[in-house]
């Protein structure tokens, strides 16, 4: 059975993805907004991850992957708002967006991190809502929240390697 748990109700344009840590929420937090964080869980496992984040609304989160056979897969998302240490709201990007708001192609992914707090525990929700329903659902067919929930599972190793670091 999986940690994530993995919401897409028929007929809606949004799915989300719930995971429980055993971290305090400030370390998460940082995991999310710290790009030597991210490299060590966003993303498939068997790829490379680079990330490179500008922290303010309008700031560029970027990121790229590289596969043992040398293919690349890379995105670009723009945060929208950022209200630490709860909530994190961003949307994909043109590649190579200079920042800023203006200017931005209509919305095809809009994306919300949400992390509570309870009792030094942290949960996670990720609300990811698409542009239309059959959008979602291609979406999700692609794989999108098991590569999620595998950057959770990822996220949730690296977690227990930090706070044993810092002696939590």
């Amino acid at each position: 059975m999986s940690d994530n748990i993995v919401t897409a109700k028929p007929g809606e344009n949004w799915f989300s993805i719930t995971r429980s840590f055993d971290a305090p929420r400030a370390l998460v937090w940082k995991c999310y907004t710290e790009p030597q964080h991210l490299a060590r869980f966003w993303g498939p496992r068997d790829a490379k991850t680079v990330s490179t984040v500008d922290l303010r609304v309008g700031g560029v989160w970027r990121t790229r992957w590289t596969y043992a056979n040398g293919a690349e897969y890379e995105y670009d998302s723009v945060y929208l708002e950022l209200n630490e240490p709860e909530r994190i709201h961003y949307r994909d990007a043109p590649k190579d967006w200079p920042g800023g708001l203006d200017g931005l192609p209509p919305v095809e992914l809009l994306s919300t991190i949400t992390l509570t707090d309870s009792n030094g525990r942290t949960t996670m929700t990720a609300h990811i809502e698409c542009v239309s329903v059959a959008a979602r659902d291609e979406t999700v067919a692609r794989g999108f929240a098991g590569m999620v929930s595998v950057g959770n599972d990822r996220l949730a190793e690296d977690l227990g390697t930090l706070t044993t670091e810092r002696g939590a």
